[in-house]
């Protein structure tokens, strides 16, 4: 049987406000006056009424909304020697495959040099390394 009795806490908790003994007195470890010594109060980046250093410096640059990292597929080597020879790669087939989940549908997908390619494969609308498309060509292979 599960004992379902918890722990009981090491330290006790501090009791703020309970007197000048508990060190914790009188104001509470708030200090004296102001906004943060007052009940309700958490608010960041607040300069007072004064315009935010962030509001007030400049935006530079170009931010683009459609940032895709490629994620670098890191499929080992018996793997791919598991396909067929001349067998066409592509996003569709690694989900069919079990190697990318249906949301990655979307990402583009790099191969990397340090897959050790022994078949002649195909693959389509994935991204290449320089080092993995000569390996790959090397064995008769294409990119596209």
């Amino acid at each position: 049987m599960i004992n379902q009795i918890s722990k009981q806490r090491q330290t006790s908790r501090k009791r703020k406000g309970k007197g000048i003994g508990t060190g914790l007195g009188k104001t509470a470890g708030r200090g004296h006056k102001g906004q943060k010594s007052r009940s309700g109060v958490a608010v960041r980046n607040f300069e007072g009424g004064q315009m935010p250093i962030y509001r007030k410096t400049p935006k530079r640059g170009f931010n683009s909304l459609k940032k895709i990292n490629p994620k670098s597929l890191s499929i080992s080597l018996v793997s791919f020697n598991k396909f067929e020879e001349n067998s066409l790669i592509d996003i569709k087939f690694l989900i069919e495959a079990g190697f990318l989940k249906k949301k990655d549908h979307k990402k583009s997908i790099k191969l990397i040099d340090s897959i050790q390619f022994k078949k002649k494969l195909q693959f389509k609308d994935l991204k290449v390394t320089p080092g993995a498309k000569k390996r790959i060509e090397d064995l008769g292979g294409s990119t596209s």
